[in-house]
């Protein structure tokens, strides 16, 4: 089965209302945007694409497939997801309840960067959905007879497009305009961070 421009452009729609709908990996590139400035934001988002994209190639290799058929493997993942979503929950809560400060960090560090590499990174690869997401939607339009060139653009799209979309997130948040009108509210935005991320884990768990 040959892809036809019709199933490209399907899966691109796919695939950006994917990136683009609202969840826990868009709080974490906007929070490195805001509070660590346009290097960070960027990293976050570069690391969260490849997460993505890590996650679009093991369903070619069908080994996504696998982890869906095994019940244990999911919730596993469900529980480390969980965890780590409570983790950057209890950091914006802390944050939020601390004290006011209308100043944001313009120094950029190695272990700042490292942080938004992690964070980026792991709020892809422990998300469940993912996995589940990127087998329900190829099974689709994949078959096992696709050549491994048609997979591996596949997989590059899904990646390319996560990647952009939070790329573009995060060149826009960073702009000191924005950076000093959402630093007003801190407070308020780490604290709605925090219950986003706190509601999302409860889901993981119940």
């Amino acid at each position: 089965m040959i892809l036809q421009w019709s199933d490209w452009l399907a899966l691109a729609g796919v695939f950006i209302l994917g990136a683009m709908s609202p969840g826990p990996s868009l709080a974490i590139i906007i929070k490195h945007s805001l509070y660590g400035g346009r290097a960070q934001g960027m990293i976050a988002a570069l690391s969260h694409g490849l997460g993505i994209g890590l996650y679009a190639a093991l369903s070619m290799l069908g080994i996504a497939s696998i982890m869906v058929a095994a019940p244990w493997l999911i919730t596993l993942l469900q529980l480390a997801g969980a965890g780590f979503l409570l983790y950057l929950a209890f950091l914006s809560l802390r944050s939020a309840l601390g004290k006011s400060s209308e100043t944001l960090p313009v120094e950029q560090t190695s272990s700042n960067h490292a942080l938004a590499w992690r964070e980026g990174f792991l709020i892809a690869f422990l998300n469940p959905k993912v996995p589940l997401f990127f087998v329900a939607l190829f099974s689709q339009f994949l078959s096992p007879e696709q050549s491994p060139l048609t997979k591996v653009l596949v997989a590059s799209m899904a990646m390319g497009i996560d990647t952009f979309w939070y790329l573009l997130v995060a060149f826009i948040l960073s702009n000191p305009q924005s950076r000093h009108f959402f630093m007003k509210m801190r407070q308020a935005i780490d604290f709605i961070f925090g219950l986003l991320l706190l509601f999302v884990a409860s889901r993981l768990l119940f």
